[in-house]
């Protein structure tokens, strides 16, 4: 009997036969997966792994026919080669981190089985959804063009029409909605001034909707007369009495409109600001060892008898 350095050596039998290894059983020390092992305690590694071997499907020791038939998935597409550009090839470097497609879904293989499966359905899904892609535009550039409904005389003559018989009436197309008139329920867009006021508390959508534009209108014009620019356009067509204005006013359009003092808010009150107002307090970040009432109240922010802090501020400084 030659050495096993010259091929020669024990047989497989005559090996397990010397270890004493029952069939199924894996040596001591392997340190590859094997199925429930870890839900297995109280008795050795041989004798575990032999029970499991024998409820198990395994390729049987002594030969190279499986056990049980075992459904092994085919690859149907000429997997590309590696030139250094494309990531899936058809040789799979096992310890590769990136991304391939279907890979966390395939168990029990090993790498190279799973990444030629993985890549053949990746590929064999892109072609097909390539040649869909393609099939629909051959099918859109054969269908004639479609026209604006502007285009068609039947339309146009309609319009005409309608025009030509109700004079005082606009028109659909024509019609221009209200900056201030509130939209319908459900709408999902943005209002001004319904989530960072009370105006959006124990209303009607309706009615909070309202209020939030007119709240949006009045400031908005309160702006443009204080920047001394014309107010908005689109401000124009809202009634004076949604704007606050007070007493007689000159038109619209004019920069000298004369908005009544309870259009005011000052910010900063003498009593102290609420606890957890999350805002910017001039100074506060100075002020240690009192509540927030009182650090706010003793603050000039908040002391001053002034309309506002803008104002206290000038007026020390001309003073």
């Amino acid at each position: 009997m030659t050495t096993v350095a010259f091929g020669g050596g024990p047989s497989l039998d005559q090996r397990r036969n010397f270890a004493a290894l029952r069939d199924g059983t894996h040596v001591p020390g392997y340190r590859g997966y094997c199925p429930q092992i870890k839900y297995r305690v109280g008795k050795t590694y041989g004798t575990d792994t032999h029970e499991l071997a024998e409820g198990t499907i395994h390729v049987a020791p002594t030969s190279n026919v499986v056990a049980h038939p075992q459904y092994i998935p085919r690859v149907t597409t000429q997997l590309p080669e590696s030139t250094g550009d494309n990531k899936y090839t058809q040789n799979m470097v096992p310890g590769y981190t990136g991304y391939i497609p279907r890979m966390p879904f395939k168990f029990g293989n090993t790498y190279k089985e799973d990444c030629d499966v993985c890549i053949d359905q990746h590929l064999t899904n892109y072609k097909y959804h390539d040649a869909k892609l393609n099939d629909l535009q051959k099918q859109v550039s054969g269908y004639p063009r479609l026209r604006a409904i502007s285009f068609d005389p039947e339309v146009r003559d309609k319009l005409n029409m309608y025009r030509d018989t109700h004079p005082q009436r606009e028109i659909l197309l024509e019609n221009k909605r209200p900056l201030t008139e509130p939209p319908i329920p459900g709408y999902r867009g943005y209002i001004p001034r319904i989530k960072t006021t009370e105006q959006g508390l124990g209303c009607r959508y309706n009615q909070t909707t309202k209020k939030g534009l007119e709240m949006f209108a009045q400031e908005t014009a309160r702006h443009a007369r204080f920047a001394g620019s014309e107010i908005p356009q689109a401000l124009k067509s809202v009634p004076a009495e949604t704007l606050g204005l007070t007493g007689p006013h000159p038109p619209m359009g004019s920069a000298s409109v004369d908005f009544g003092t309870s259009t005011y808010r000052r910010l900063y009150q003498n009593d102290g600001m609420i606890p957890k107002y999350t805002g910017y307090i001039p100074h506060k970040r100075y002020v240690f060892g009192n509540t927030y009432g009182d650090t706010t109240r003793k603050l000039s922010v908040c002391g001053h008898k002034s309309e506002n802090y803008g104002t206290y501020v000038r007026s020390k400084t001309m003073a």
